[in-house]
């Protein structure tokens, strides 16, 4: 919130966002986390039902340190309130591809 009580929106800036970006891409590549994506991904197999009960859940666990750190609450449902914020960067050329990279994870 600001010195007013007003609250902040997550990203209030375009260096902001890219930040936010950049800390998730840099979550789904740290080799642990890489690996637990990669197999969830075997266990989907193309079956978009699994795809979502297991590959999502993944997703959320991976990036929950950057939820918070941004303001979004470290769910499922955060992971879908912070993917539609940085779409609305996505005129920036950055964003824009930092946030199609996290959609194809």
């Amino acid at each position: 919130a600001d010195p007013d009580g007003v609250p902040m929106p997550p990203f209030p800036s375009l260096e902001v966002a890219r930040e936010a970006s950049r800390d998730a891409r840099a979550a789904f590549e740290e080799p642990a986390n890489k690996l637990k994506m990669e197999q969830a991904q075997l266990q989907c197999q193309g079956d978009i039902s699994r795809f979502f009960q297991v590959c999502i859940p993944v997703a959320g666990e991976i990036l929950n340190g950057v939820l918070s750190k941004y303001g979004f609450q470290p769910s499922q449902n955060g992971c879908v309130e912070f993917t539609q914020e940085l779409s609305k960067y996505v005129a920036d050329p950055e964003v824009c591809e930092l946030e199609k990279e996290l959609k194809q994870r």
